[in-house]
Order: structure tokens, then C-alpha cells, then sequence
């Protein structure tokens, strides 16, 4: 599909930008009215340029999805994904995960899925306090999920997945593992990102954990 020029009316009905928004009670506003005739709703933390979450939406127009993205060109081309398939069920909002979820999402809204697909591992130590996926992060998704709900994180590095994210997991006392094994290098029905494709080409294992809530 060709680009398109994204007005600022288009920006308005698919964008809620955190970062710039003085009054938050705009954004809160606005949340509510969307998400207000929706029962099952689905959440991606780090959405990118969007392929993943507009796939999903486009394919399940009886959910609401909510994509959380730090880079605002990132964003700006999940938006122009979800306007060239006239996406109704979307909201990106460009601001920092963690604030997000504190500030608009917890306590307020409980989803049916959580996705957490390839977040940055930041390989070098000096860098390692900028990793999302720590024990804090992952008890911060407890209270985002319905009691059957699933929080599914994906990663290509292997230092993340076996040395972070496994043991993490395997201490976890809220969270359950729903796979056979302690991760999986294929999930069948999973969707698919942009980077997945990228990674899975120069030969990368993919790691896929699936947890659901120890109640």
C-alpha cells in the first residue's frame, strides 16, 4: 500500500499521544468512551509499526485493541495501517509502557490477553536497568488481566529469554505456565511481526512464553 499523508483528524480518531497531553483526564476520557462497548479487550505493550495488532484487530472486529509504542514514527505507521483498513476497534497510544499502565490502565481496565512481543533486551550491563521485563513489570500485568487471562511475551535473544525471562517465570508464585515446556520456538495461531519475519530469515530462535494467572 502506498503512504498516505496522516492529518491531523486521523491522528485524533486512532492516537492518544501521552507524552504531549497536559490533561490527562483527556486521555481518560477518551478510553473510557472506547473501550466503554467492548467486553473482550486485548493489549500490546510495544506495538511498533503495528503489523501485529492491526492483524488481530482487522480479524476480530468484536474486541477492542489498545497498542502502547515509545517511538512516535513508529506510531504514526500503525495508525496508517489501521486508517488504510478503516480499523475501528484501535487506539494507539504513543507514550512510555509503564506510565501508560499506571496511569490510565490499572485498577480501571482488565484484558482478556497481553502481548509483550520482542522488547529491547539491551544487551550490554551498563544498559540492563532499561529492560521491561523484569519481576516488578511482570506483577504489574497481574492486575491488568481477567482471572482466564493470558500475558504472552516473545523475544529472539537468547540471553533474555533463557537467563531473564525463564527464571523470572519459574519463580513467579501468580503466574502459571499454560504451555507443555517452559517456552515454545512456534505458537500455532500466534500472529506474526514485522521483526519475527526479519529475525527468523537470518536464522534467530524465537522464544514464546504463555502464562496465565494463578488464582
Amino acid at each position: 500500500m502506498r503512504s498516505i499523508n496522516l492529518s491531523d483528524e486521523i491522528l485524533k480518531e486512532y492516537l492518544l499521544d501521552e507524552f504531549n497531553t497536559e490533561d490527562k483526564t483527556i486521555i481518560k476520557d477518551e478510553l473510557s468512551k472506547r473501550l466503554s462497548e467492548y467486553n473482550v479487550r486485548e493489549l500490546e505493550i510495544g506495538c511498533g509499526n503495528g503489523k501485529f495488532i492491526v492483524e488481530l484487530a482487522m480479524n476480530n472486529k468484536d474486541k477492542y485493541f489498545i497498542g502502547i509504542e515509545y517511538s512516535y514514527k513508529a506510531a504514526k505507521k500503525a495508525v496508517s495501517k489501521a486508517y488504510k483498513r478503516n480499523i475501528k476497534n484501535l487506539t494507539i497510544i504513543f507514550g512510555e509502557a509503564n506510565n501508560v499502565i499506571d496511569e490510565y490502565l490499572n485498577g480501571k481496565y482488565y484484558f482478556d490477553k497481553i502481548y509483550l512481543n520482542f522488547p529491547d533486551p539491551w544487551p550490554k550491563k551498563k544498559h540492563a536497568h532499561r529492560r521491561i521485563f523484569t519481576k516488578d513489570f511482570l506483577n504489574k500485568m497481574y492486575p491488568l488481566l481477567k482471572d482466564d487471562g493470558i500475558f504472552y511475551s516473545v523475544t529472539d535473544d537468547d540471553t533474555y529469554a533463557l537467563e531473564i525471562m525463564n527464571p523470572i517465570y519459574k519463580e513467579a508464585e501468580n503466574f502459571k505456565n499454560i504451555l507443555d515446556n517452559d517456552y515454545v520456538h512456534k505458537l500455532e495461531g500466534y500472529g506474526v511481526t514485522l521483526y519475527e519475519e526479519k529475525m527468523r530469515a537470518v536464522g534467530h530462535n524465537i522464544y514464546f512464553f504463555a502464562h496465565s494467572k494463578n488464582i
